[in-house]
C-alpha cells in the first residue's frame, strides 16, 4: 500500500513590491523546495516600478507602461527558467495565527497560521513575510485589477493634466516635486504651485542646505512654492479657487494631493497596538520579526523603522529577512540584525534636472542636474531596477 503524500508547509510572502519580490527571489534560491512551498500573495498580477509612474501618468513620452508594470510570470524567472513559486492574486483581509500542530492548511506541524483573502480563499503558512507596501491618494492611487484598468486610469489622468492650466500640488515632498517637474516638461505655460506644510520643502530627514537648494531649483523652472502652509479641503470652488489654511486663495482647475503614502496594514488590525504603531506601520525587532510573533516577519515600506522608505534599502531588508526565515524553519534562533542604511535621495526635476543627496553616516554629498539626470531623471531607474530584479544579466 502506498504512503500518502505529506503536504509541504508554505513559506508565504505577502506583497510583490520592491521588498517582497527581492525576498521571494532570495528565498527561491535558498529555501529547500523539497520540504517547503514558496508562495507569493499579491493584490495585482504585475509588479509596479513606482519611479516611472509619475512620468507615465503625466505624458505618453517613452511609452513607460511596459517598464512600469511587469507581469510576475516574466519577473519570477532566473536564467530563462521559471522560479518555483506559486503566485496567488488577491487582497489580504486578515492574518490568523494558529497553535502548533496545525495540519492540512500549509502551516505544517510547527506552528504558523493562515493568510485570509477577500472572497474566502486562505493560504496556510509556516512562516509569513509581510511586505504590502504603501497606498497613495490622487493620481498614484491606481485601481487594483487588470493592466487594462490601470491603462484607463492613466489615460484619464493624462487628459486631466493636458487640459489643466492652473495646477496646485498639495505636498512638497519628493512625489509632489517630481509631479511639478514633469508638468513643467509637459508645458512651459501652465501655472504650477506647490504648497508644503513645513518651513522648507521635503522633510527634516535632509539638511536645510539641501532643502533650500531643491526649492531654488524648483522655482528656477517658474514653479511657485508656498511653504509653512497647507490645504485640508481639496475641493475647488465655483470661482476656480482653493483656500489654504492660512487664508491664501489660489487659482486652480486641478488639485493633485501628494501628502505622502499610508502603509497598507489594515488587515493587521487584530494585532493591536503592541504590533502596529499609531502611523499604521508594523513594529519589528531588528530581526524584522514582530515581537511575540516569531513566525511573522515584515519588511519594506510598512516597517516602523526610523529611516526614509526607499526601494534602495530593501535589498538590505531582504538579506536579513531571508537569513532569519531560514533559521526559524531550521529551529534556530534568528541572529541576523538590521542596523539601518545611510540616507540618500534623488529627486527628478523633469527629464534633465534634479537634486541628489547622500549621507554616509557622517560625510554628506550633494549633487545637481548632471548627476541626478544620470542617476534617475533620464532613465527613471528602469534599467538598474530590471538588473536588480534579475531581468538583465
Amino acid at each position: 500500500m502506498s504512503t500518502p503524500e505529506i503536504e509541504k508547509p508554505n513559506v508565504v510572502v505577502v506583497g510583490g513590491g520592491a521588498a517582497g519580490i527581492l525576498i521571494v527571489r532570495h528565498l527561491a534560491a535558498k529555501l529547500d523546495l523539497a520540504k517547503y512551498n514558496l508562495v507569493l500573495v499579491t493584490a495585482t498580477p504585475y509588479y509596479t516600478h513606482h519611479p516611472a509612474c509619475i512620468r507615465m501618468l503625466v505624458s505618453s513620452a517613452g511609452s513607460l507602461e511596459d517598464a512600469a508594470q511587469i507581469p510576475y510570470d516574466t519577473l519570477l524567472t532566473r536564467g530563462g527558467k521559471q522560479l518555483k513559486c506559486r503566485v496567488v492574486v488577491g487582497r489580504v483581509v486578515r492574518i490568523s495565527e494558529e497553535l502548533p500542530n496545525g495540519r492540512g492548511n500549509g502551516s505544517g506541524s510547527g506552528g504558523g497560521g493562515r493568510v485570509d483573502l477577500e472572497g474566502g480563499e486562505s493560504v496556510g503558512f509556516s512562516v509569513v513575510v509581510l511586505a504590502t507596501g504603501c497606498g497613495w491618494e490622487g493620481p498614484l492611487a491606481f485601481p487594483g485589477g487588470t493592466r487594462e484598468e490601470v491603462g484607463a486610469w492613466v489615460k484619464e489622468w493624462r487628459e486631466r493634466f493636458e487640459k489643466a492650466e492652473d495646477i496646485v500640488i498639495v505636498g512638497g515632498g519628493a512625489t509632489g516635486l517630481e509631479f511639478a517637474g514633469e508638468l513643467r516638461d509637459l508645458s512651459q505655460t501652465k501655472r504650477i504651485t506647490v504648497v508644503h506644510d513645513e518651513p522648507l520643502l521635503l522633510s527634516n530627514a535632509y539638511p536645510d542646505s539641501f532643502r533650500q537648494t531643491v526649492a531654488k531649483d524648483v522655482r528656477r523652472r517658474d514653479i511657485a512654492v508656498i511653504v509653512d502652509d497647507s490645504i485640508s479641503s481639496l475641493e475647488i470652488s465655483e470661482a476656480s479657487t482653493i483656500r489654504t489654511e492660512k487664508g491664501r486663495l489660489l487659482v486652480a482647475d486641478l488639485v493633485i494631493p501628494c501628502r505622502g503614502p499610508h502603509p497598507n496594514t489594515d488587515y493587521l488590525a487584530m494585532l493591536g497596538d503592541e504590533s502596529i504603531a499609531a502611523t499604521g506601520h508594523v513594529k519589528v525587532i531588528p530581526t524584522f520579526q514582530l515581537s511575540g510573533h516569531p513566525r511573522i516577519f515584515a519588511a519594506g515600506d510598512i516597517v516602523d523603522w526610523d529611516e526614509q522608505k526607499q526601494a534602495e534599502k530593501y535589498g538590505a531588508h531582504a538579506g536579513v529577512v531571508v537569513k532569519n526565515v531560514l533559521d526559524v524553519l531550521r529551529g534556530r534562533q534568528p541572529d541576523a540584525l538590521y542596523r539601518g542604511c545611510y540616507e540618500s535621495i534623488t529627486i527628478a526635476n523633469g527629464k534633465s534636472g534634479g537634486n541628489t543627496y547622500y549621507s554616509f553616516w557622517g560625510p554628506e554629498l550633494q549633487f545637481g542636474d548632471l548627476v541626478s539626470t544620470a542617476k534617475k531623471s533620464k532613465s527613471l531607474k528602469v534599467h538598474s531596477t530590471r538588473r536588480q530584479l534579475g531581468l538583465i544579466v
